[in-house]
This record gives C-alpha cells, structure tokens and sequence, in this order.
C-alpha cells in the first residue's frame, strides 16, 4: 500500500500551518528498499503479479 495520499495530505496541513502530522512522520525510521534501486521496479512487478494471481483464484 502506498502512503502518497496520506503524505499529500500531510504536506497540505503542514502548508496550511498545521505540523502535527508532519512532525509525527518526520520521527519515523525509513528502511531502505530490500534489493536497492536495481530490483525495486522487478519486486514491484512481482507484487503486483501476485496480488492479481490471489484476486483471480479468490484467496
């Protein structure tokens, strides 16, 4: 699940003057992606793979 909504929404509060949010994601540990740049786009479509194979079969 991607957090881009919720981080565009953050970021627009945070304009409006509002930091709460940001500063509670701001504290937050970033982990790198597992594989660095050069599997993201290949895990990505894996993932991707399979939820469609779990949707197709009904798990």
């Amino acid at each position: 699940m991607t957090g881009s909504h919720l981080f565009g929404r953050t970021l627009a509060e945070a304009i409006d003057g509002d930091t709460t949010c940001y500063d509670a994601f701001e504290k937050l540990l970033w982990y790198p992606f597992p594989g660095g740049r050069m599997f993201r786009a290949q895990y990505s479509t894996l993932g991707s793979w399979w939820y469609m194979l779990r949707d197709a079969v009904g798990w």
